[in-house]
């Protein structure tokens, strides 16, 4: 089942599916994966690179749409469910989507607790969608309700963690270098 919403125009150019459009000229066949999906979202063309391994594009440290989200967290996390609405309809406009509050199941109202617990879970599926395979995801997961989202995630991939493994260890020389540190637990 796939994760993204119809009419959504980050899909095509980011990951190649059964009946996806062709990228230079070559159409995806998705016996190339074993879950029949492929990124697509850093290749370049021959065009741009004869091999497909260079490319001009900068090297992206931070996107605007990463600030945008950030603040719909932060907002929603204050309660300010509806003021929330503003950074995350930016992102999902450009994406081609509806406003968020067009979304709203009836019976729920933005400002209650069950509307800044649904607002949640758009804010980090809408992270999910926008900033896929950029590095984000295992960071937000373990950031978000101190790592219970992660455990619960994980679990329900048939994932078996442990707590004390969402954190990485902390490197031997920078313990050496502080007597007065502790070692994160499990490590």
């Amino acid at each position: 089942m796939s994760q993204w919403e119809d009419g959504d125009l980050r899909k095509d150019v980011t990951v190649f599916y059964d009946g996806c459009p062709a990228f230079d000229n070559i159409a995806y066949d998705d016996s190339w994966s074993n879950t029949g999906y492929n990124v697509r979202k850093f290749l370049v063309t021959k065009a741009d690179s004869p091999d497909y391994n260079t490319s001009s594009a900068d090297f992206v440290v931070y996107r605007y749409a990463d600030v945008l989200l950030k603040k719909a967290e932060a907002l929603n996390g204050q309660g300010l469910t509806e003021e929330a609405c503003l950074p995350l309809n930016i992102v999902r406009q450009r994406a081609g989507l509806p406003d968020i509050e067009t979304l709203l199941p009836s019976g729920i109202e933005l400002d209650s607790e069950e509307g800044q617990n649904w607002m949640k879970e758009k804010i980090i599926h809408e992270r999910r969608m926008e900033l896929a395979f950029e590095g984000h995801r295992w960071f937000d997961m373990v950031r978000i309700d101190g790592g219970d989202y992660a455990l619960e995630f994980l679990g329900s991939i048939g994932k078996n963690v442990e707590r004390n493994r969402l954190l990485f260890p902390i490197p031997l020389t920078e313990m050496d270098s502080n007597n007065l540190m502790t070692q994160n637990p499990g490590y």
